[in-house]
């Protein structure tokens, strides 16, 4: 695992504007191991790194992964130090091990040794990003332009690992996002001795999200719930009857979940309050009717839902107020249907790897940008799999962690992959 930890010593938070050297040393890697490498700037702080194997074959892969993480904060919750990678028993903990420099490694070393052996009947695309973590904003104009050398029969995104089961978890699509700030606002500050005839922008914001999200967590946007299509297979996504136990999920979120937890997870879109802030609130006492309050909301959208379409509505709502709104971020959802290649070729070399059934999701609870690359490259069939992480590797959080023994299974599934690919 030398290649692995000497890539997780490289501080890659993009967020903090560094990644550079993490671009550097994948292009390095690949091209010690006779891939075609190639570092490009675009417009973004952190390169691209595209790179290609051409063994002749008449079906390309495209390998997706990001090398940049999120930032490394809170410090002092860290029982190491995050680009230290730290050996605890069957653990390695460091920033990013889980999402997503474990996958792109154990993915890329399986490829070198599959090409050293001379065995891969697939030909390979490559395409690392080093913005993914900040929401990916130079993708729109760099896909495009890019579009022609990135062109593929289908895609490996980034690296799912095991489900909540155990199971080697293969995902077929991912959720949309609309990401909003909604604001209200009074020209100063006042005493509060003027509430009974002053604004307060507080009260206008509360008032608003009450509105907005009823008490069982329907969410209240005219028109938010007709385009939604969920597949019969969701439905069956019980920890029951997937022999999940629910101890472990309690340990991972810290908190008891139902047995359709998954099927929830899955099915539903949601409205998530990110922070709210308004007025004072330092130490002690102060009485004031604040001038500015704002809230951050995200959406998750599933299959059909489109972002401009809830923008649309919501729109309204907030202007019917007299609020004031930002749009942050807008991702499409997204999904590949399971008769597919790709999916029937990760199923397939998950059940040859780990020796069990994988857990199939039609969708993930997260999101990414899979809508867009599918329609700017052409690209119909897009996966997720073969990834070393589980439920409790504290992805984006402190002490994020793989176990080994999956890191050397992810290798073993991405060669079984392969293999499945070239036939």
């Amino acid at each position: 695992m030398d290649d692995l930890l000497a890539f997780l010593r490289i501080d890659t938070q993009s967020a903090k504007g560094k990644g550079v050297e993490g671009a550097k040393f994948l292009q390095d890697y690949m091209q010690s191991n006779g891939i075609e490498a190639e570092l490009v700037k675009h417009k973004a702080v952190n390169p691209y790194v595209l790179g290609e194997i051409n063994v002749g074959a008449p079906k390309t892969l495209l390998i997706y992964n990001h090398y940049d993480v999120q930032p490394v904060e809170p410090l002092e919750k860290w029982e190491t130090d995050p680009f230290t990678p730290t050996f605890k028993e069957d653990k390695l903990i460091a920033r990013g091990v889980a999402d997503d420099k474990g996958a792109l490694m154990a993915r890329l070393e399986a490829v070198s040794e599959l090409k050293k052996e001379g065995k891969l009947k697939v030909n390979l695309k490559f395409l690392y990003e080093g913005e993914e973590e900040i929401g990916s904003p130079h993708m729109p104009s760099f896909l495009p332009e890019y579009a022609k050398r990135l062109k593929a029969d289908y895609i490996l995104w980034e690296g799912a690992g095991r489900g909540p089961n155990g199971a080697p978890q293969v995902v077929l699509g991912v959720k949309g996002l609309l990401y909003v700030q909604i604001s209200a606002k009074t020209p100063k500050d006042l005493h509060s001795m003027y509430a009974p005839i002053a604004r307060n922008p507080a009260w206008e914001l509360l008032d608003f999200l009450r509105e907005l999200r009823g008490p069982d967590g329907r969410v209240n946007i005219p028109g938010f719930y007709d385009d939604i299509l969920v597949p019969p297979s969701v439905e069956g996504l019980t920890a029951s009857k997937l022999g999940i136990d629910l101890r472990l999920m309690k340990e991972a979120l810290g908190y008891e979940v139902q047995d359709d937890f998954l099927v929830k997870l899955v099915r539903d879109p949601t409205c998530n309050l990110d922070g709210i802030q308004s007025g004072y609130t330092g130490e002690g006492s102060k009485t004031v009717i604040p001038s500015h309050a704002f809230v951050k909301l995200d959406f998750r959208l599933v299959p059909r839902q489109q972002p401009k379409v809830v923008l649309a509505a919501l729109r309204e709502m907030v202007k019917k107020r007299n609020l004031e709104m930002m749009v942050l971020g807008e991702e499409e959802p997204f999904r590949t249907c399971e008769d597919s290649e790709i999916a029937k070729a990760l199923i397939d070399s998950a059940r040859e790897t780990f020796f069990m059934e994988p857990l199939v999701l039609p969708n993930s609870p997260g999101t990414g940008p899979m809508a867009s690359v599918a329609r700017t490259l052409g690209i119909g069939q897009i996966a997720d799999g073969v990834g070393p992480d589980n439920p409790g590797s504290n992805i984006h959080s402190f002490n994020e962690f793989i176990y080994k023994r999956d890191y050397r299974l992810c290798k073993e599934w991405m060669v079984n992959l392969l293999k499945r690919l070239g036939v």
